[in-house]
C-alpha cells in the first residue's frame, strides 16, 4: 500500500542462551513505533472530483506499534531423540487519528476531514464505518468508509520430536498451533493485548510421519 512521510522508530534484541550442552535457546524481540503521515486507505468514485480525474483517493494518518517476539528451542535428549520448538508472537495496533484527501496530483496537498474540509462523523447505523461528506452539504456525495484502526495479534507454534528408530529410519511427532485476536482495535496495550492472544481459541493440528530406510 502507499504510503508518504513515514518514520519509524525500530528496536531489536538479539539474546542466546545454553543452560547446559544439550538445550539451545534463542530470542529475538523487537519493537517498531511508526508514524505515516499519509497511508493510502480508499478510492471512491465522485464526478465532482475534477481536481483529482473523478476520484477520491482517501489517506490517513497513521500512528502503530509492533511487537514481534520469536523464540527458538532446540533439546537434544540422546544422538537419535531431539525435539525443536519455535513459536512467533506479533501485535500490531494501529490507530488513525486523522483522514485526509489527496487535493490534487503530484502534490503533497492533504486535506484533513472534519477540519480542512467537508465533515466526518461515526455511521450511527454501522458503528464500525465513518460517514464523511467530502464538501460539507455542497454537491459531493457523501460516502461510507470502515474505520481503518486495528489490533491484530497471532501467535504460531511449531514443534517437531524426531526419534530415529534405527539407523535412516525415523519417526517425526508434529504439532502446530496458531491462535489469532482483533479485540481493541487502535489501543495498544503490550499486557492486556497479550493476555487476550493467549487466550483466544486455538487451532491445533497434530501429524505423524515415519521415513523408513529400505536397505539392502
Amino acid at each position: 500500500a502507499m504510503n508518504l512521510f513515514c518514520n519509524a522508530l525500530l528496536w531489536l534484541a538479539t539474546l542466546n542462551l545454553r543452560p547446559f550442552a544439550a538445550l539451545t535457546l534463542s530470542a529475538a524481540p523487537s519493537l517498531l513505533r511508526g508514524h505515516t503521515e499519509a497511508q493510502y486507505l480508499a478510492t471512491v468514485a465522485d464526478q465532482t472530483a475534477a481536481a483529482t480525474f473523478g476520484s477520491r483517493y482517501v489517506f490517513g494518518v497513521l500512528d502503530q506499534n509492533e511487537v514481534s517476539i520469536p523464540l527458538r528451542l532446540n533439546l537434544v535428549l540422546s544422538p537419535r531423540l531431539s525435539l525443536q520448538l519455535y513459536t512467533q508472537a506479533l501485535l500490531s495496533a494501529g490507530k488513525y487519528p486523522a483522514l485526509r484527501e489527496l487535493a490534487t496530483p503530484r502534490t503533497y496537498d492533504f486535506p484533513v476531514y472534519g477540519v480542512d474540509a467537508g465533515t466526518i462523523a461515526r455511521d450511527p447505523d454501522l458503528p464500525a464505518s465513518y460517514v464523511i461528506d467530502p464538501d460539507g452539504g455542497g454537491a459531493a456525495p457523501p460516502f461510507r468508509l470502515a474505520i481503518p484502526d486495528f489490533n491484530l495479534k497471532s501467535l504460531r507454534v511449531n514443534a517437531v520430536l524426531r526419534w530415529e528408530f534405527r539407523p535412516g529410519s525415523a519417526a517425526y511427532v508434529v504439532w502446530t498451533q496458531r491462535r489469532q485476536d482483533a479485540t481493541n482495535p487502535g489501543d495498544h496495550s503490550f499486557g492486556r493485548d497479550l493476555g487476550d492472544l493467549l487466550g483466544a481459541p486455538p487451532d491445533d493440528v497434530f501429524m505423524v510421519k515415519i521415513a523408513w530406510w529400505l536397505g539392502r
